[in-house]
């Protein structure tokens, strides 16, 4: 960018698409730049300008400039968007194909630029041509005299008209290079994309992988995959692309939207169509309009993700610098990349189905069907760690085996189902009494519990918690236990418990369950409904 306001015999060219670009669009960019010098050349004029018409978006970009005298702000107006509705001059040019002529000292009601306008460009006098090509307009020539009073003359317009043909020659083949571009990025994104999904598990990746290869493919500054969950009628935002980090959005990637929240979204899972949205469509509904204010977007393209007929997700691609309408081809290819990210979904889906049901499988076999407690295979796993653990670390461990005196009384007097019932109930006595995600109360067998204290010596020893106070909280809370079912007719049930602890009584797991049960025998000899210590006499 120049820092002075007078650059003699000054060129710049924006070059078609990025300015500063190699290949085919530098290439073309220069044949431009040449081509506006010659053309002011040949009319005589300060300036020329060369623009090329977006038919997508009916707006017109500066693509090249040539000047005797470029000021900074000249150079800043190369690569700018100017849309026809707000440009009268320029759309008389572009649909009625007029070759206009434009003077400081014209009526108000005739002046195609204006007087305001003219003055602030430093303009003496502007004539503007369509650049058409094959029939098409493809853009238009800005011719403008800054040193000197003058009038253009009929040569001058028909001159400028056949200048403005061999511009569209120029225009014509730089399409044909950014259309081949085009291909090339599109092709490069479905690469790009697949590899993602060979190259990596991890559905972030992949995702965030056809999120970038998305909006560079299709030369946009946002791309966005959502999941969508059915049951719930949710969608959740699962990953991101965008280049302008600014984003006035502060949600995180995770957040989950309400679908009735989501009109566009809700009309792709709707249809299964890819659906449109611009911040300019008067018809707009007013969430989506809020939406795309607030994310900064001037048009949106969104596709279902399907795997099987049934829509997974969505993908989105936002333009956020000018309104554009997304091309046919363009729309394709993201519902190609779409069928990436779907399948990739559909796998963590899967995946996590798989993880859900090893996990059920994993409990059930650990977990005892009546009771939620541990059951015997998964207590004596968990008594051999703990084993093992105590005698690494020389910590003390205790062992309780407690045994429901009586039980066959409850079964005959009040049936099974009762019986049932206490044991679910002493289950959560225990589970209530011990120290959840730490001791592990586990069924034993019948109408026997087992409950493992690591870190707990049996007798006290200045620790208030020893393996005795929590056997007779245990023993207390049994005792206390009430049966609404039976409540009429209800005894009462007790239990006797053993304790033994290693390294005091035993450095095995085996020896350990010997000495408690040993123990627990001593308990129903003194009378039942006691705690009886392995050793202790």
């Amino acid at each position: 960018m120049p820092g002075s306001d007078d650059i003699q015999e000054a060129r710049f060219s924006h070059a078609l698409v990025h300015a500063g670009e190699e290949g085919g669009d530098a290439l073309v960019g220069d044949t431009l730049v040449r081509l506006a010098e010659q053309v002011a050349s040949a009319v005589d004029c300060s300036e020329c300008c060369v623009y090329e018409y977006l038919p997508e978006s009916s707006t017109l970009r500066a693509q090249a400039l040539w000047s005797r005298v470029l000021k900074p702000r000249d150079v800043d107006w190369v690569g700018e968007i100017h849309t026809l509705s707000v440009a009268p001059e320029f759309s008389r040019v572009i649909q009625g194909r007029e070759v206009l002529c434009s003077y400081p000292g014209d009526d108000v009601d005739v002046a195609t630029a204006g007087f305001q306008t003219m003055e602030y460009w430093g303009e003496k006098a502007a004539m503007w041509a369509p650049i058409v090509h094959d029939g098409q307009v493809l853009g238009m020539l800005e011719l403008t005299e800054k040193e000197r009073e003058r009038r253009f003359t009929p040569g001058d317009e028909r001159l400028a008209g056949q200048m403005a043909a061999l511009a569209g020659i120029a225009l014509h083949n730089a399409r044909l290079s950014r259309a081949a571009d085009e291909r090339n990025r599109q092709l490069t994104a479905l690469i790009g994309a697949s590899r993602a999904m060979t190259s990596t598990l991890d559905l972030d990746e992949v995702l965030d992988a056809v999120c970038r290869q998305a909006a560079h493919a299709l030369d946009a500054q946002a791309s966005y995959i959502y999941e969508l969950d059915p049951e719930a009628g949710t969608m959740t935002w699962l990953a991101e692309h965008r280049t302008d980090t600014s984003s006035r959005c502060e949600e995180p990637v995770g957040t989950v939207y309400p679908l009735e929240d989501l009109p566009q979204d809700s009309a792709v899972v709707r249809t299964r169509l890819p659906v449109e949205a611009h911040v300019d469509d008067p018809f707009l509904d007013p969430r989506l309009h809020r939406h795309m204010e607030e994310w900064g977007e001037q048009s949106s393209l969104m596709v279902p993700l399907m795997v099987g007929g049934e829509v997974v997700g969505a993908l989105e691609v936002a333009e956020t610098v000018y309104p554009r309408h997304f091309t046919s081809q363009e729309t394709a290819l993201c519902v190609a990349l779409g069928e990436q990210a779907a399948v990739a979904i559909r796998n963590a889906q899967l995946y996590r189905q798989l993880q859900e049901q090893k996990k059920t499988i994993e409990q059930q076999a650990s977990v005892d069907g009546l009771t939620g407690l541990t059951n015997h295979r998964r207590f004596w796993e968990r008594l051999r760690d703990e084993v093992t653990r105590a005698r690494r670390y020389g910590h003390p461990l205790s062992l309780l085996m407690l045994d429901l005196d009586d039980f066959k009384r409850v079964n005959d007097r009040h049936g099974h189902p009762v019986g049932d019932d206490l044991l679910r109930a002493v289950a959560y006595t225990l589970q209530k009494e011990t120290r959840q995600g730490v001791d592990c109360a586990a069924r034993y067998g019948g109408e026997e519990f087992a409950v493992i204290l690591p870190s707990t010596p049996p007798t006290p020893t200045g620790d208030d918690r020893c393996g005795v106070t929590v056997a007779e909280r245990i023993r207390a809370a049994v005792a206390a236990l009430r049966l609404p079912a039976v409540a009429a007719d209800w005894a009462g049930i007790t239990v006797s418990i053993g304790l033994a602890s290693l390294p005091a009584n035993a450095e095995s797991a085996e020896d350990l369950v010997t000495r408690a049960d040993q123990a627990l025998y001593w308990a129903k000899a003194r009378g039942k409904d006691a705690v009886a210590v392995y050793g202790a006499g």
